[in-house]
């Protein structure tokens, strides 16, 4: 799943955002994933699957 550090980081921004009265966003589709196994796995970004859904 996402990179807690990563997605915390965001997360932690977008509250200032709101907080300073703008509009916090967090874009969860670029924040990084990682599978710990061996060898590890990491993704970031849509699939394959959700790009052709998307017709891209």
């Amino acid at each position: 799943g996402p990179m807690l550090a990563h997605k915390a980081e965001d997360e932690g921004m977008a509250a200032a955002e709101v907080i300073a009265g703008k509009h916090g966003h967090v874009n969860y589709g670029v924040i990084p994933g990682v599978i710990y196994t061996h060898p590890e796995v990491a993704n970031v970004g849509a699939t394959e699957e959700q790009l052709k859904e998307a017709g891209r």
